[in-house]
């Protein structure tokens, strides 16, 4: 990504010395800034820069906007690589981030919700800008979707509790009666959720006539660039809820006029059951690193991935302090499987296991002893021991719409 954008790099964060430094720095939950210098570029060992295919998409569109599908299995760094390639692009794209899981219901989601989280975050985004949205078009969307569910329970509930001063805390300025907190609403399955939704799906084509509007509303306003709206997260949800959101719903997601990055299941790439992802998306996988070939002991190294793996340990801990045994260091990565979140979640139980000030090997093999009877659990549980032994008689992997996603 060097070749996109220059931008200001913090001061390079001191390698942890301790075991708890190295929990907190290893935290495998963390997705890293576009400037944090702990980001380790691993395109030479992924085998395909996608970030930058995915980059160059967005540069040199036309007038047509792009709407993407950028893939990977969990834990390959797919939101850090997205954060660094909205930063490369502020020249040219307002982005506005929406983390599904944390913006609605982290169990399901479905076109209603993320079209009225679009539309909010959307605004929030613009007035962050310096360039809020007309108030008169604002006013007729919230008008439009106070009047659809006026009459149901929810909406009736709501306005005896403001009569009685009782109002919810609205955040955005623009809200009639209930859009605001259509927010809180849709984020907990209630059955004055589903009472919503259902009035919302008597009318898909205004409901998204109405996003369009908010969406051409800020495009006019940002000149020479263009809203990138990204949503990322949606890989947590169950294939089959992404399916209907993504490709049975396909219509109504292309309609939307803005530049879109989604990031689905992988198994909805490799395993397509309503459609192919790329017949509607322009998709993008971002492959795990690679660390040894198909012939290789599981032991065994090749290429550069070892070496680029070691090197992101060493931007967040001094190894030579916390990991001085280099085979505990090489035992840690290969167990990772080239995942970089794996590696760092691995590295951070060793470290709670350690018996002395720094990680043995004998700490490492503790934390992998417990993450081997965590996946030997969930291999029983889910009935995927058939398919394992299969992958490891052929050498071949084979993808299920379970256990690709896991």
């Amino acid at each position: 990504m060097a070749d996109l954008v220059s931008v200001a790099v913090p001061a390079a964060l001191v390698p942890a010395r301790t075991l708890a430094e190295v929990v907190r720095t290893c935290s495998p939950d963390a997705t890293l800034a576009s400037t944090d210098t702990r980001w380790q570029d691993f395109s030479e060992a992924r085998g395909e820069n996608a970030t930058l295919a995915l980059a160059r998409a967005f540069q040199w569109r036309g007038t047509d906007f792009v709407h993407a599908a950028f893939v990977s299995h969990r834990g390959a760094g797919k939101s850090t690589e997205i954060r660094r390639l909205t930063k490369a692009l502020a020249d040219r794209y307002v982005c506005v981030y929406l983390e599904a899981t944390v913006e609605m219901d982290p169990f399901t989601i479905e076109a209603e919700d993320l079209l009225l989280n679009l539309i909010m975050a959307v605004e929030t985004q613009m007035r962050g800008e310096g360039k809020p949205l007309p108030a008169d078009g604002l006013a007729r969307v919230a008008g439009w979707f106070d009047q659809v569910v006026s009459n149901t329970e929810w909406a009736k509930n709501f306005e005896a509790e403001a009569g009685a001063g009782v109002e919810a805390n609205v955040a955005l300025p623009f809200v009639g009666k209930l859009f605001g907190n259509a927010k809180a609403l849709m984020r907990h399955e209630s059955e004055y959720r589903t009472e919503v939704k259902r009035e919302l799906k008597k009318y898909p084509g205004a409901l998204l006539q109405s996003v369009n509007q908010v969406l051409d509303a800020a495009n006019s306003l940002l000149g020479d660039r263009s809203l990138l709206v990204v949503v990322d997260n949606l890989d947590r949800y169950p294939p089959e809820i992404i399916d209907r959101l993504l490709l049975s719903g396909a219509d109504r997601i292309k309609q939307l006029r803005c530049n879109l990055i989604l990031t689905p299941p992988i198994s909805l790439m490799l395993q397509p059951t309503t459609a192919q992802l790329d017949a509607h998306y322009a998709c993008e996988f971002l492959f795990a690193i690679r660390l040894r070939r198909p012939d290789q002991r599981y032991d065994e190294f090749d290429g550069s991935g070892r070496e680029l793996m070691e090197a992101a340990l060493a931007k967040r801990i001094d190894l030579d302090v916390m990991i001085p045994d280099s085979e505990a260091r090489e035992r840690l990565i290969a167990a990772s499987g080239g995942a970089i979140r794996e590696l760092l979640d691995l590295v951070s139980q060793a470290a709670i296991a350690a018996k002395g000030t720094c990680i043995a090997m004998d700490d490492v093999e503790a934390a992998l002893s417990r993450r081997k009877q965590r996946l030997r659990d969930l291999i029983n549980v889910n009935g995927w021991v058939e398919t394992l032994v299969r992958i490891s008689e052929e050498h071949c992997l084979l993808y299920t719409s379970d256990a690709a996603d896991e």
